[in-house]
Parts: C-alpha cells; sequence; structure tokens
C-alpha cells in the first residue's frame, strides 16, 4: 500500500490550483455589476483580476504536475521553467487588481496584492532545483566530459529511485532506496576528484543503467502474484547490487586516499630536500 498511498497523494496536489479558478468566481458578478452600470473602468479591472487569478491557476498546476512528475521518477530532472514561481506574478496582479476595484486605495490594494502573493507561494511552494553539478578543475581532467557523465549518471539514480517506489515489497524499496544512496555518494566523490572518473567508467555507463532497468523490469513484472522464484531471484540480484555498489564506493574512496598518500609524500620529500628555510 505504501507506493500506492504515495503516488496518491503526489497526485491528489493537483487539485490545488483549482481553488484559484473557484474563489474568484464573486468576480463574475462583479463584472455584471459593472457592466449593467455602465462602469467601464471597474468592468476592466474586475475582468482582468479573474484573467489573472484563472492564468495563475493554470501555471500552478503546470508546476505541480511537472514537479509530481520528477517527485514519482517518471521525469529525471526537474523542470527548467519555474512554473510555481511565476504562477504567483499573476496572483499578485489579480489581487491587487481585485481590491482597486473594491474601492480601496493604492495603499490598500498593493498591501492586498503583495500578501497574496506571499500566500500563494506559502500555499503551492516553489518548483524543484535543478542540481547544479560542479566538478573539480584539475590538470589533465576533462571537466566538461566527466560533469555530463554525472548528469546522466544523476538521472539513471532519479530513475531507479521511480522504479524503487513502485516496488510492493518493503524489503525491497529499502533495498533499492540504500543502493540510491551508495551511487549518490560514488557519483559526490566523483564530482569532488574527478580523477576518479575512469576508474568508475563502468559503474557510470553500465551499473546505473542496468540496475534501473532490471528494477524497472521487475515492477512490470510484480503484478503475477506475490513469491515464487522471480521473487527470490530479484532478492539476491538486488543483495549483488549493493555489494557491488558498495565496493565501488570504496574503490573510489581508496583512490583519493592513495592520491593523499602520494601528495603527502612529495611535501615530505620536498620539505626534507628544501630544509625549513
Amino acid at each position: 500500500m505504501r507506493p500506492i498511498v504515495a503516488r496518491t497523494f503526489a497526485w491528489t496536489a493537483l487539485g490545488k490550483p483549482f481553488v484559484l479558478f473557484l474563489l474568484p468566481l464573486p468576480l463574475l458578478v462583479a463584472m455584471a455589476v459593472a457592466l449593467a452600470g455602465g462602469d467601464l473602468p471597474r468592468l476592466a479591472l474586475t475582468g482582468g483580476a479573474l484573467a489573472s487569478f484563472w492564468s495563475a491557476g493554470g501555471l500552478a498546476f503546470r508546476g505541480i504536475l511537472e514537479e509530481t512528475r520528477y517527485r514519482l521518477g517518471q521525469r529525471l530532472v526537474p523542470a527548467a521553467f519555474p512554473w510555481k514561481r511565476l504562477s504567483a506574478v499573476p496572483t499578485t496582479l489579480g489581487s491587487g487588481m481585485a481590491a482597486f476595484s473594491a474601492g480601496h486605495d493604492p495603499a490598500a490594494a498593493l498591501a492586498f496584492a503583495l500578501l497574496a502573493g506571499f500566500g500563494h507561494v506559502a500555499f503551492f511552494g516553489t518548483d524543484p532545483i535543478r542540481r547544479r553539478i560542479m566538478v573539480r578543475p584539475m590538470e589533465g581532467v576533462d571537466s566538461a566530459g566527466v560533469g555530463q557523465q554525472l548528469e546522466q549518471a544523476h538521472a539513471r539514480l532519479r530513475a531507479l529511485q521511480g522504479a524503487g517506489r513502485s516496488l510492493a515489497l518493503p524489503e525491497f524499496r529499502e533495498r533499492v532506496d540504500r543502493i540510491a544512496r551508495v551511487g549518490d555518494a560514488v557519483l559526490a566523490e566523483i564530482e569532488r576528484n574527478p580523477v576518479a572518473a575512469p576508474r568508475a567508467r563502468r559503474f557510470l555507463n553500465l551499473y546505473l543503467d542496468d540496475a534501473e532497468r532490471v528494477t524497472a523490469e521487475y515492477v512490470r513484472t510484480q503484478n503475477r502474484g506475490p513469491g515464487g522464484s522471480l521473487e527470490g531471484s530479484f532478492r539476491k540480484l538486488l543483495a549483488e547490487m549493493e555489494n557491488t555498489f558498495a565496493e565501488q564506493h570504496r574503490a573510489v574512496l581508496e583512490h583519493q586516499e592513495m592520491r593523499l598518500d602520494a601528495d603527502i609524500e612529495v611535501l615530505n620529500t620536498r620539505m626534507s630536500r628544501e630544509g625549513p628555510g
């Protein structure tokens, strides 16, 4: 039930933007009154406010849809366009116009607009931030190439985590989550010390891809029924994957320790030769 509950909770968040479509409906009455009275400035303000609120609702819906897909692993990276943050702008404008059309002075209308903007951000939140990969520049290392490898590897990790959340057994979900955390630690170490990238080439280009592919395939076949040889084989495979990822992490760390030992030895030799003066 846990994956079902998580998915249900995520998709129900898509109902939040409909507040911006329902709450401003009284503005239709205000528009009708203004039209009947021939008050064109008020009609323009109320109409603009209603259009602003509905535009904000559309932008917020798109933002939450993109965020939901990202949280569930259906999208590997967050959307580049800040849909949710941008949706606060028409909410702010609409609130200001609605307050001004209701007879409030400009200062009060501005206060209403700012409060509405802050309330919008508090209610809908902000867009997920794209992970910035900052590869440490080192002589003889293609930092741009390593950064591209890491971006692809992080995308595979996101896909692996998304597939893991759909596994029926808690045991499998927890193991996939541990595997993903170890994988993230390996990538973080390569980002800090990109000279380790060649040693982790198979991990970056093969292990992550295989882990995501096999997990996703098991998710598609797990509905055939619990237990059986398939479940046992997948359990064994997950254990092997966890060991492989842990070994890769140790290999990367040991490589950095070897480099540190070498640097210390070079420094000691230089100090012995040159002396304190």
